[in-house]
C-alpha cells in the first residue's frame, strides 16, 4: 500500500511528468524501501517515508538530463526554496513548483505530532543535503576532482540518509551524541550505492570508487575492493558508537530501542539496495594476481575470491539474483493480460519471450508457444507435454501426480488448453503441506473447477483460503521467494474472482522482482541459503574469513520458532536442506556462540527422520530425499546426543545407493552433485559407533569408480554421461576424487576446471538446482562457491588413515581392495 500511495502522491503533486517517469517511479521501489527502514511501523508512516523517498530521488533525478548534469546554478534554484519551505519562511508565486507544492504538503503531513525542535533539526539536515548537493554540481561543472576524504564528507549528505532518519525519528525527543550513529548509517549507505555504480564510468561523475582509483591509483576493480573492505570498517564502528552512545545516558530508558531502530534503518536501507532493479551494475573486475602465477590452483582462487568478496552485502547476506525463466515469464504475461493492466510490460514480456523461442528447449518451446501463438497449440497438447509430465512424476517423489496437473493447469492458463474435471487433484489436510504444496495445490484445483465448468468441484472455503493464502504475505516481492507457486495462484484466483485486491497489490511486487533482462526469475532470493553455502567456503580461506562472522550473524538470526532455517529471509517455510546447510556453517564458524541456535536446529532435522532414516525436504512423512538425509548427517555428526539418528541416515544412505554408484537425484541434476554430498555424510559419520566401515568403503569406491569411468577425455563430468561438460558438475566431483580416487584423474580434472575461469575470476556453468522439480533455475554464484571450496580442498593433503575398528575408517589397503572389487564387477 505504501508504493501505491507514494505512486499516486507523486503523480497527484506531478512530480512524474509522463509515462515513463512513471514507470521509472514504479522501478525504484520507495514503498518497499519503508518496508525494509521502518518495520514495524504504522502503514501511514509507511506511506509517509515512501513519499519522502520518491520527492528526493525525484528532484535529484530532474539534475539529470540524459547523462548531462545541471548546472550548480539551476541545481540551487531548485534546491533553495524548498530549504525556505522547510524552515517555514515559505516562497514566493513566482518559485511555485510542483517541486515546492509537493514539498508542502509532505511537510504539512509531517510535522502533526513531531517532537519539540524537530522541525528546526530537519530543515538544517535538508539544507546540508541541499548544500552538499551544489557542491556535488560544482564538482562536475568545474570537472573538480576531491580527495577521498573530502567526498566521504560531501557524500555523507548527499545521500538523504539523515534526512530520512529524522523523519522515521520525528515523534522522538532529540538524544545527544546520536550523530556518530547517523554517520555510520549515512557512509555504509552511501559507499554500498557507489559500489553498485563501480562497473561503469560515468562521464562527470564522482564517486567513491573514482576518489580511490585516483589517489589511490589503482583500477576500478581494485577500488571498488577496497570500497567494500572500508564498508566493513564502517560497520564494525556501530556497535561500539552503540555502547557509548548507551553509556552515556544511563538514565535515557528508550535509548537502546533507539539503537535498535537505527541499527534497523541502516541494515534495512542495505537490503533495498540490494533488492532494487536500480541497482543492479555488473561489479568491476580486478586485476589477475601476477605474482601467484607459479602456483595456478592458488592463483584461480584468489582471482575467485576477490570477486566473491565484493559479493557479500554488509548485513552478511550473499544476495544473487536469480535468472528469469520461461515459465515465470509466461505466467505473468498471462496475469496482465487477464488483469488488463500494464501494456508497456505486457511488450517487454513479450518481446522477451519471443527473443528466447528460437534456442528453447522443448518445455519452455511449449510454453512460449502456447502464450505468443496458443492458436498453434496442438488439440494434443496434453499428449505433447507428456514427456514433460512423465519426467515431474518420476523426478518428484509422491508431488509426482500434482506436478502433472500443473503441467496442465499452466498450459490451460497460457493457451487454452482443455483439462478433465476427472483429473481434479483431490483436496488434502493443509496441515499436512508445505506451504508450496498447499497453494500449488488450491491453484491446480480452482484452475481445474473453472475451467471444466465444475465450479463446486472446489468448495467456496478453498477458494477464500487461497486468497488468504497469498494476503499472509511474507515481506518479499513475491510470496514465499517463489514465483512460480505465486503466479499460478494468483491466475488461479484472477479466474474465479476477477479484480480481487490481492491481484492488484501482487503485480507490484511481481513487477519490481523482475530480472535485469525483463524476465521472471523463479526466486526472489535464496538468500540465507547462498549465505550458509558461501560462508562455510569462506571459513577456509584467510582474505574471505573476515566476512564469515557477519554472515554468521545474519544466518543465525533467520532461524525459525521451530528450529529450522527457510532458504530466504522473510519467509515461513522451513527446509531440511537449508537447515543442514546453516547448521555446518554455524559449527564451523563458532559452535559455543551459536550452541543454542545448533541445539534448536538438531531437534528439528531428528524431527524429521522417517522410520528408514532419511530425511525428507520439507515436512516428516514426505519421502526422504538422499540430499536431505545427506545434510543432516553432516550437520548431526557432531552431536554425541543424535548418534542413533546419524547411524540411522548412514545406513539409509547405503541402503540407496544404485549398483551403479549413484544415487537419485531431486534438487539437483548433477550426479557429481549428490555422489559429494553422500560420500562427505559417510565421512562424518566414520566415528560413530556403529558405523560399518567395510560398507562404507564398498559404497565409495562405487561412487569413485563411477565418476572415473564417466569422466570425459577433456578430464570434465557433464550433470550425467549423457551430457555436455559442464564446469559445475566438475568442480563437484573433483573433491571427491582427490581424496579418494586415482592422482592422474584428479589432475586431468584440476586442469579442466582451471580452464574454466574467466576473465572476471568467475567459473560460469549452467544451473544446476531444480524447482519446480526438475526444472533448473539458475543462481550464478553457486558454481563459483562450489569452484572455491573445489580449489581449497584441492591444496588440502589427504588425512591420514587410521587402521579400521569399531567406528573408524578402512585403511587405504581396505578401500583399494573395495575399489578393485567393484570396478571388476560391476563396471566391467
Amino acid at each position: 500500500m505504501a508504493e501505491l500511495g507514494a505512486r499516486s502522491w507523486a503523480e497527484r503533486w506531478g512530480l512524474v511528468g509522463d509515462a515513463a517517469q512513471a514507470r521509472r517511479l514504479a522501478g525504484m521501489g520507495h514503498g518497499r524501501m519503508a518496508g525494509f527502514v521502518a518495520p514495524s511501523a504504522s502503514s501511514a508512516e509507511l506511506e509517509l517515508l515512501a513519499c519522502w523517498g520518491a520527492f528526493i530521488t525525484l528532484v535529484d533525478d530532474g539534475f539529470d538530463r540524459g547523462g548531462e548534469h545541471a548546472p550548480v546554478s539551476e541545481v540551487r534554484a531548485v534546491l533553495d526554496p524548498l530549504v525556505e519551505v522547510l524552515k517555514g519562511t515559505g516562497t514566493g508565486a513566482a518559485v511555485r513548483t510542483p517541486a515546492v507544492a509537493a514539498l508542502e504538503d509532505l511537510r504539512r503531513r509531517t510535522v502533526v505530532g513531531t517532537a519539540p525542535g524537530w522541525c528546526a533539526r530537519f530543515a538544517a539536515s535538508y539544507a546540508f543535503f541541499a548544500e552538499a548537493t551544489c557542491e556535488e554540481a560544482r564538482w562536475r561543472e568545474e570537472r573538480y576532482m576531491p580527495s577521498v576524504q573530502e567526498y566521504i564528507g560531501v557524500r555523507r549528505r548527499t545521500i538523504t540518509v539523515a534526512p530520512l532518519l529524522l523523519v522515521s525519528e520525528r515523534l522522538l525527543d532529540a538524544w545527544p551524541q546520536a550523530e556518530a550513529l547517523h554517520d555510520v548509517c549515512a557512509d555504509v549507505v552511501a559507499w554500498t550505492n557507489d559500489l553498485f555504480d563501480a562497473g561503469a564510468e560515468q562521464a562527470g561523475e564522482v564517486d567513491l570508487v573514482d576518489a580511490l582509483v585516483r589517489e589511490r591509483g589503482v583500477g576500478r576493480g581494485e577500488a571498488a575492493a577496497i570500497t567494500r573492505a572500508m564498508v566493513e570498517e564502517r560497520l564494525d564502528d556501530f556497535e561500539p558508537a552503540a555502547e557509548r552512545l548507551a553509556d552515556s545516558n544511563p538514565h535515557a530508558g528508550d535509548v537502546r530501542s533507539r539503537i535498535d531502530r537505527v541499527r534497523t534503518f541502516l541494515y534495512g536501507a542495505v537490503a533495498w539496495q540490494y533488492e532494487s532493479r536500480r541497482y543492479r551494475a555488473t561489479l568491476p573486475v580486478q586485476r589477475a594476481p601476477g605474482e601467484l602465477a607459479e602456483d595456478p590452483v592458488e592463483s584461480a582462487a584468489v582471482r575467485l575470491e576477490r570477486r566473491l568478496a565484493l559479493a557479500v552485502a554488509p548485513d552478511g547476506a550473499l544476495p544473487d539474483r536469480c535468472a528469469g525463466r520461461v515459465l515465470e515469464t509466461t505466467l505473468l504475461l498471462a496475469l496482465l493480460r487477464a488483469h488488463r493492466t500494464h501494456p508497456e510490460e505486457q511488450r517487454e514480456l513479450t518481446c522477451w519471450l519471443g527473443e528466447r523461442r528460437a534456442g528453447a528447449d522443448p518445455l519452455d518451446a511449449l510454453l512460449i508457444d502456447a502464450t505468443l501463438r496458443p492458436q498453434v497449440l496442438p488439440a494434443d497438447a496434453a499428449d505433447a507435454a507428456a514427456p514433460f509430465a512423465d519426467h515431474l512424476v518420476s523426478s518428484t517423489g509422491g508431488r509426482g501426480r500434482l506436478k502433472r496437473s500443473m503441467l496442465h493447469a499452466v498450459l490451460h492458463v497460457l493457451g487454452g488448453l482443455g483439462l478433465n474435471a476427472e483429473d481434479i487433484p483431490p483436496a488434502a489436510f493443509a496441515g499436512a503441506l508445505s506451504t508450496f504444496t498447499l497453494a500449488n495445490l488450491l491453484a491446480v484445483r480452482i484452475v481445474y473447477a473453472q475451467a471444466t465448468d465444475h465450479p463446486h468441484a472446489v468448495s467456496s472455503s478453498e477458494r477464500f483460503q487461497l486468497a488468504d493464502v497469498l494476503e499472509d504475505g511474507s515481506g518479499r516481492l513475491l510470496w514465499e521467494a517463489s514465483a512460480a507457486t505465486h503466479l499460478l495462484a494468483l491466475n488461479a484466483l484472477q479466474s474465479c474472482r476477477p479484480g480481487h485486491p490481492v491481484v492488484g497489490r501482487a503485480v507490484t511486487g511481481l513487477l519490481l522482482a523482475r530480472d535485469s533482462g525483463g524476465g521472471m526469475p523463479f526466486l526472489d532470493s535464496q538468500d540465507v541459503w547462498l549465505s550458509a553455502v558461501g560462508g562455510l567456503a569462506f571459513l577456509s580461506r584467510p582474505a574471505l574469513r573476515p566476512y564469515a562472522a557477519r554472515m554468521g550473524t545474519f544466518v543465525a538470526s533467520w532461524q525459525a520458532p521451530d528450529g529450522g532455517w527457510p532458504f530466504a529471509s522473510g519467509i515461513r517455510q522451513t527446509d531440511v536442506d537449508t537447515a543442514a546447510r546453516c547448521m555446518e556453517f554455524l559449527h564451523a564458524l563458532d559452535p559455543h556462540r551459536y550452541r543454542a541456535h545448533l541445539t534448536r536446529g538438531a531437534a528439528y532435522l531428528a524431527a524429521k527422520a522417517g522410520p528408514e532414516g532419511g530425511l525428507p525436504t520439507w515436512r516428516e512423512g514426505d519421502d526422504p530425499d538422499l540430499d536431505m538425509t545427506a545434510g543432516a548427517v553432516l550437520a548431526l555428526a557432531p552431536h554425541a546426543a543424535y548418534v542413533r539418528h546419524v547411524t540411522a541416515a548412514t545406513r539409509f544412505i547405503l541402503d540407496t545407493q544404485r549398483p551403479d554408484g549413484t544415487w537419485d537425484r531431486s534438487w539437483t541434476l548433477s550426479e557429481s552433485s549428490v555422489i559429494l554430498r553422500a560420500v562427505d555424510a559417510l565421512d562424518a559419520a566414520s566415528h560413530t559407533s556403529d558405523f560399518n566401515p567395510t560398507r562404507a568403503a564398498a559404497a565409495v569406491a562405487r561412487a569413485v569408480a563411477r565418476l572415473t569411468a564417466t569422466q570425459k577425455p577433456d578430464g570434465s563430468w557433464g550433470r550425467t554421461p549423457d551430457h555436455a561438460s559442464d564446469t559445475l558438475s566438475t568442480a563437484q566431483a573433483i573433491p571427491v576424487l582427490a581424496r579418494y580416487g586415482l592422482p592422474h584423474v584428479t589432475a586431468a580434472a584440476t586442469a579442466h576446471l582451471l580452464s574454466r575461469q574467466d576473465d572476471t575470476g568467475r567459473f560460469p556453468a549452467p544451473p544446476d538446482q531444480t524447482g519446480p522439480r526438475p526444472l533448473p533455475f539458475d543462481y550464478p554464484v553457486v558454481a563459483d562457491l562450489h569452484a572455491l571450496a573445489t580449489l581449497t580442498r584441492i591444496q588440502q593433503p589427504r588425512p591420514a588413515r587410521s587402521e579400521s575398528g569399531a567406528g573408524g575408517t578402512p585403511t587405504p589397503k581396505e578401500q583399494a581392495h573395495a575399489y578393485r572389487f567393484v570396478t571388476a564387477k560391476e563396471l566391467e
